[in-house]
């Protein structure tokens, strides 16, 4: 009986202390980063629930990849008062991501679809702390096979992991989807010097200019012996010779 009681206490820690683990540290939203590549550490109105990889940006030069900034919730409680230092600072330090790439992936395993993204930010208790993550890598993305005017939707399993005082602490699990093309984002106007641009050049993600923003790119002449002779974003006339 006592052997018994026993097990049903270690079980019990165990589930609450799981619980606690996962909901002390939560994932709340994909941050919209701004200029710098930075995400705000607060948590906004502004943010992305669903995102979308050009894999075609390849052809203009832009490694197709895609990046989430997600913001982190610290639950705990200070422990400055009650011992007079803290204990409850959070330090992630790696995000646990499993891609779910259905036909798009086609034979890949789980050593290419399973990986680790490596990090270093505190989380003091009670705060909000931004954190960017590459949930494709290029490695995958260029192995991704997807023809144009095709879309088809990645699920990113995501987890960070972090430490305090010593112990592991995970944050709850997301599956954020991400939907891959190829030529939907990043657009070829023409030729840089005779094209006919558009009132609005598109600039891209201020950050990674083949996920999420539209792109205009131009094919630059003057360039057509460089490794990349397009202009991503499209700057009219051509680069002078040297």
């Amino acid at each position: 009986m006592k052997t018994l009681i026993t097990a049903l206490l270690t079980a019990l820690i165990l589930v609450t202390g799981c619980a606690e683990n996962s909901s002390s540290l939560v994932i709340v939203q994909n941050q919209m980063p701004e200029t710098g590549c930075t995400a705000s550490n607060t948590v906004e109105d502004t943010f992305i629930s669903h995102g979308i990889l050009d894999l075609g940006a390849s052809r203009y030069g832009v490694t197709p990849q895609y990046y989430a900034w997600f913001v982190v919730d610290n639950n705990l409680r200070t422990t400055v008062e009650s011992h007079g230092i803290e204990l409850n600072n959070v330090e992630l330090r790696e995000a646990h991501i499993d891609l779910k790439l259905a036909q798009a992936g086609g034979s890949l395993g789980s050593d290419v679809t399973s990986f680790a993204d490596y990090t270093f930010v505190t989380v003091p208790p009670g705060e909000t702390r931004s954190v960017q993550v590459n949930l494709i890598p290029p490695n995958v993305a260029q192995r991704l096979n997807i023809s144009e005017g095709q879309f088809i939707e990645v699920f990113a399993k995501v987890q960070l992991v972090g430490e305090r005082g010593g112990t592991e602490i995970v944050t709850n699990s997301i599956n954020f989807p991400v939907t891959l093309c190829y030529g939907c984002l990043v657009e070829n106007i023409g030729p840089c010097d005779t094209a006919t641009f558009p009132e609005t050049v598109e600039q891209g993600h201020s950050c990674n200019m083949s996920q999420d923003s539209k792109l205009h790119c131009c094919y630059d002449s003057a360039a057509a012996s460089a490794d990349n002779a397009y202009r991503c974003p499209a700057v009219q006339g051509t680069s002078t010779a040297e």
